[in-house]
């Protein structure tokens, strides 16, 4: 990461008085965080900006006086040796592009000139617009142009003499190189100008090393170094969030957006992991669809006014406003004070008692889950195409999902896939008949969340060849079967649990109301009912939805709108302004699940869509809501690539699992 220098308002030493002693000069230096690859980026783009916007009075000027000025297009076409302005267009484009990476590294590694305050860039714009005149296109006027100025012309109008020609090219020179001069003044302003925005808005960031926090504005920046570091404020305003999940990174951004420039306002977030997982594509993930870092977005990468602790919550005290939480890796533990206490902690999985099962079964709710799967899988056919023993290879061969609902809905589809299709392309002794992968629900349907459509994925899914059993639940299970409630022992020694999640402990613990479920009940501003500066969102949250009678789902869509909710609320508490809080109100925009290659369901205000429309609603929805633009352009690469390649079947480490002599 690059550093550029800046000192005070006017890019040197600026003192700023402490308030002990207001003699006493203190000098602090702010430093504006850069990656080379995003400033050249930008004065790249802005280059060619510029590069279309002086050419706009050219082209005015050529309809409308004929300046014929495309002549000067077709004598840049000769340099590749054709005769179509556009390609003397296209060179062009490609002489800005190359001056503004050559601008860019200059900017970064040279004058070390902060341009994200819009009268710098314009200074900057500006010079370069001159320098690039007179470095670059005065030789190439001199002995590019010039001299081919006249072949070109005689090209044009045979009937022209060479002196016809010469006078022609020569003709009012000056006032060209004026008009130069002033084309690339737009040019160097348009640089200036949207590098400066582009900068502002995307790359700078003026960050407090002490308190790790970054702000936007330089003169947020100073604000905050003279009310926290110099003069310390006693009355800042802490908001800790606990939770990286879709509510908890939901009202984290909208938050700091909030306050971007309030400096009386901190911001922190705890959370165990230091990612953001985007959950619904962990099937895909288990079976090697979707690359792991791909739907994992880093918390510090959403932190701009925010600290981040990568700890275990371990207490909540309400009476004294704190938080105990224990740093990962040494188990050191720290106090967060809190005025506004955010809790977003997600639900565990509830294996309801039974150790066995606990014990001898997969996960499918954290990236390590998903890789653990993948590994075992993969393990599990490698023994079955060494083993000549028909029964122990039927164990490796058969795979159990328990839970109708979307999460093993979606893993089950994933699977048997990935095992039918890996089998084919790569594990010949494999008998295809002899595969098994079995879903078990407890209800008499799968997908019960949307209705008659739940019938279609039944079908569609037995019609793959996937073996549903309903109306059953899981009682047993070792290393090498599965007991089921009607009696059924299933050989088996894959055992993937989606059958069921439970409250952390943190929230059950809490002084307060809880449903039977364990989770808070909040009252409509999304608050403890006795205590009004705690909210509680996502998972571990109760909320009434008074048109139903029921709690809303804890889903990702209901996650995200509490957060837009809950952080207008502590805004207008913050600002005293209760006339501005709102009650949470929202009506499901629907559900979806994809259940196989191609094949989903989804219900989407009150419309019914099944197969490939599904599948690719599906895909375009969670494709939208990756929080960052390159995950989803990395995402989008790994989708377009199962299109035409064979599952990957490399197994990615050598995560611990079960073995035959354990």
């Amino acid at each position: 990461m690059a550093l550029i220098e800046k000192f005070g308002e006017n890019f040197s030493s600026s003192p700023i008085k402490n308030s002990s002693n207001e003699n006493k000069m203190v000098q602090y230096r702010s430093r504006v965080n850069f990656s080379l690859h995003k400033e050249i980026f930008f004065v790249t783009i802005s280059s060619l900006i510029g590069a279309i916007a002086m050419f706009v009075p050219r082209i005015i000027f050529d309809v409308t006086i004929n300046t014929q000025y495309y002549i000067a297009w077709l004598v840049f076409a000769r340099i590749l040796d054709s005769d179509s302005y556009l390609v003397g267009i296209g060179l062009h484009f490609v002489i800005a592009t190359t001056i503004g990476i050559i601008t860019g590294i200059i900017l970064h590694k040279g004058i070390k000139f902060n341009i994200s305050k819009l009268s710098n860039g314009l200074i900057y714009g500006v010079i370069s617009g001159i320098i690039v005149y007179f470095v670059f296109f005065m030789p190439v006027q001199y002995f590019v142009l010039g001299p081919n100025m006249v072949d070109v012309l005689m090209e044009i109008n045979p009937t022209m003499s060479f002196g016809d020609a010469t006078s022609h090219a020569q003709n009012n020179i000056s006032v060209k190189l004026l008009d130069s001069y002033f084309t690339h003044l737009i040019w160097g302003i348009s640089v200036g100008v949207i590098a400066s925005l582009l900068t502002r808005k995307l790359g700078a960031n003026f960050r407090c090393h002490k308190c790790d926090v970054e702000f936007l504005k330089i003169e947020t920046y100073h604000k905050h170094h003279k009310l926290v570091h110099d003069s310390p404020l006693t009355n800042v305003k802490k908001i800790v969030i606990l939770g990286g999940g879709y509510a908890g990174v939901s009202i984290l951004r909208k938050l700091q957006k909030e306050f971007e420039d309030d400096v009386n306002v901190s911001i922190s977030i705890v959370s165990q992991d230091n990612f953001f997982l985007h959950t619904p594509m962990l099937p895909e993930m288990a079976t090697g669809v979707i690359e792991p870092r791909h739907i994992a977005t880093p918390i510090r990468a959403f932190c701009k006014r925010a600290r981040f602790y990568q700890s275990r919550v371990d207490s909540i005290d309400t009476t004294s406003k704190q938080v105990i939480i224990t740093r990962t890796f040494d188990n050191k533990k720290s106090t967060l004070d809190y005025d506004y206490l955010v809790l977003t902690i997600g639900n565990k999985t509830n294996f309801f008692g039974n150790e066995n099962i606990q014990n001898n079964s997969l996960t499918i709710k954290t990236l390590g889950d998903a890789i653990g799967i993948r590994n075992h899988v993969i393990s599990m056919l490698e023994n079955a195409d060494q083993e000549d023993d028909p029964i122990l290879q039927e164990k490796f061969v058969t795979f159990v999902v328990v839970g109708g609902g979307f999460s093993g809905v979606e893993t089950v589809g994933e699977l048997n896939d990935f095992v039918r299709e890996s089998t084919e392309k790569f594990y010949r002794n494999i008998d295809q008949d002899k595969i098994k992968v079995i879903l078990i629900s407890a209800k008499d349907t799968i997908l019960p969340e949307i209705g008659e459509l739940g019938k279609y994925a039944f079908e569609s899914l037995t019609n793959n060849g996937v073996e549903i059993i309903t109306t059953s639940k899981v009682v047993d299970a070792g290393k090498d079967f599965t007991t089921i409630s009607d009696g059924r022992i299933i050989p088996t020694r894959t055992i993937i649990w989606a059958g069921g999640n439970k409250v952390d402990s943190i929230i059950t613990n809490l002084d307060t109301e809880h449903d039977r479920s364990g989770r808070i009940v909040v009252d409509k501003l999304l608050r403890l009912k006795n205590h009004p500066n705690i909210f509680a969102l996502g998972d571990c949250a109760s909320i009434m939805d008074e048109k139903t009678g029921k709690p809303y789902p804890p889903t990702a869509q209901h996650a995200i709108r509490e957060a837009k909710v809950a952080t207008g609320n502590i805004t207008a508490n913050l600002r005293e302004r209760d006339d501005l809080q709102k009650e949470f109100d929202y009506e499901s925009k629907g559900s979806m699940a994809k259940i196989g290659k191609r094949d989903g369901v989804a219900l989407m205000l009150g419309h019914k869509f099944q197969g490939i429309t599904a599948w690719f609603l599906w895909k375009q929805y969670y494709l939208a809501t990756l929080p960052l633009t390159e995950k989803k352009i990395r995402v989008a690469f790994d989708w377009f690539i199962d299109l035409f390649f064979s599952k990957d079947i490399t197994r990615l480490s050598e995560l611990k699992e079960r073995s035959l002599n354990e």
